[in-house]
């Protein structure tokens, strides 16, 4: 995303407070920003709609960011950029789960890596890992939550630049490998012990990772806080004596910060901590308080680990009924683990079929689109012009020249060439609409073909590229994008020209626009 008048800073600084403690702050500062961006869709009016989701959902209020996810799919499917539709299909999957209406999951979950598999943006192809796999692990997916999260720590990449986006990587390893652990552990099932000792130490691993990252960024406040907090949780049976002073502080901190949720996490392993240690007056009271600093919209494997370690500890005590209760708990998570194998087998199911499709959605896009600059192709202009032709809508045609472009390749190379015909490229679907096809119909020609254009709407189209244009070799420091002059024509059948002669009237008038330049005419 472009750098713009601190704007992109101004939406980091944001997402940085939302996710570090202070989401109502940063909801005041999106609002504020999203006023002055207007309603024109840009990458940074989908990145400050995705903030916004992403500070109303940190503030509970799942209205606001069910609304500001709804604004970020629009936007996002106006700038053509499907990473962004993927980063807030994986929060309204979150939302929907944490307010219980749970909404069609396994359908949003194949939108969101579908539109994961078309970003070209590396930066928000992390971020839709994390995001997808935060979904996966709220419907208790292990097995899919943990390689979205991995392929986020490997590639460590951020589209706005924030420093604490790999320690959040390595935390969310850390607690997602613990939350699979603590399931395991409810089972009572001897047979899951190596498995549950294995995600355990991965979750050790990867909160020292998040610690060495964190010291190496130089994170200060909530994210030491957090390190600390996951290491001595995955590690509270090794050293419960340290654990135990560790998470106390931690506990106390988070909860002064006003991160209920995390401070409840930290009082549940601090419970077990102090039993394993034998006080057990100070475990039910750590669980206890647990419980009450639990949030009513707690994420449904934290509400699970605070309940089951409260009903834990009375039973290590010898309470009969406690214990009865913990049996009767156990018979009930057999019953959902099954449930959760059979959600696994079903979103695996829908995403081989969603392979199958995407596999013939990448062949039919190639089919019909330039391998160089990305736009569509001559076979794409062709069933476009077809299907105008069938259909008997009002189309409008521009066809674009780049002169220069043989002194550009004779000048400075081809490999310059090619990189003015992307440019051009990129401002032809920069001012075009959403809807509008681009193509790049061979060597140094492109067309523009407007569905149901108005009468003005083929001219201002073509005023707009040509300042798009101008503006680029006003500002290039390059020689090769200083010479881009571009020559237009365009034909409408809204002027009573038949569908089956635009191109070439539109190309007639490109011509004799080239022509009178260089006749000095214009």
């Amino acid at each position: 995303m472009r750098q713009t008048s601190g704007v992109t800073e101004r939406i980091a600084a944001a997402m940085t407070r939302a996710q570090s403690g202070g989401p109502a702050e940063a909801m005041l500062d999106i609002r504020r920003l999203l006023a002055e961006l207007g309603p024109e869709p840009t990458p940074e009016r989908a990145a400050a709609e995705y903030v916004r989701a992403v500070a109303a959902h940190h503030g509970t209020d799942a209205d606001e960011a069910l609304d500001a996810v709804d604004g970020c799919i629009r936007v996002a499917r106006a700038i053509d950029e499907p990473g962004w539709e993927a980063n807030a299909l994986a929060l309204r999957i979150v939302t929907l789960i944490r307010t219980g209406e749970g909404g069609d999951s396994v359908t949003d979950l194949v939108a969101a890596e579908n539109a994961l598999s078309r970003t070209r943006d590396p930066g928000l192809a992390s971020w839709a890992h994390t995001g997808l796999g935060y979904a996966y692990d709220l419907l208790r997916l292990f097995e899919l939550c943990i390689p979205h999260f991995e392929q986020a720590a490997a590639t460590d990449t951020d589209p706005l630049g924030l420093p604490e986006s790999p320690a959040i990587n390595r935390l969310n390893l850390a607690e997602s490998n613990l939350r699979w652990a603590h399931e395991m552990e409810r089972l009572g099932d001897p047979s899951y012990d190596e498995q549950t000792r294995h995600r355990r130490s991965e979750a050790r691993r990867w909160a020292a990772e998040a610690i060495e990252v964190i010291v190496r960024a130089d994170l200060i406040g909530y994210w030491p806080m957090a390190g600390r907090m996951w290491l001595a949780a995955s590690n509270w049976d090794d050293d419960p004596a340290e654990a135990a002073v560790v998470l106390k502080d931690c506990r106390d901190q988070l909860a002064k910060l006003g991160d209920l949720e995390l401070a409840a996490i930290a009082g549940a392993y601090l419970a077990k901590t102090y039993a394993a240690l034998g006080r057990l007056e100070e475990a039910v009271e750590a669980a206890e308080r647990s419980g009450t600093d639990l949030p009513l919209t707690s994420d449904p494997p934290v509400e699970a680990l605070v309940r089951h370690t409260a009903v834990q500890i009375v039973a290590d005590s010898g309470d009969a009924g406690a214990a009865a209760g913990l049996q009767y708990a156990r018979a009930i998570t057999r019953g959902w683990w099954a449930e959760r194998l059979r959600g696994l087998y079903a979103v695996r199911s829908a995403l081989a079929t969603h392979e199958l499709s995407i596999r013939h959605d990448a062949e039919w896009r190639a089919a019909r689109e330039d391998p160089l600059t990305g736009v569509a192709n001559r076979r794409a202009l062709d069933e476009r012009m077809t299907a105008a032709l069938d259909s008997g809508r009002s189309v409008a045609v521009i066809a674009i020249d780049v002169d220069n472009l043989k002194i550009v390749n004779d000048s400075h190379g081809h490999a310059c060439g090619d990189e003015v015909l992307r440019r051009v490229a990129q401002v032809l679907t920069e001012q075009s609409r959403a809807e509008d096809l681009v193509v790049r119909a061979g060597g140094d020609e492109f067309v523009v073909v407007l569905d149901n254009p108005d009468d003005r709407g083929a001219r201002e189209l073509v005023e707009r590229i040509k300042t798009a244009a101008d503006r680029v070799a006003a500002s290039a420091d390059e020689p090769w994008y200083a010479m881009l002059r571009l020559s237009i024509g365009y034909a409408s059948s809204t002027d009573g020209v038949p569908v089956t002669e635009l191109l070439d009237l539109a190309d007639a008038r490109m011509y004799a626009e080239k022509r009178d330049r260089r006749a000095g005419k214009r």
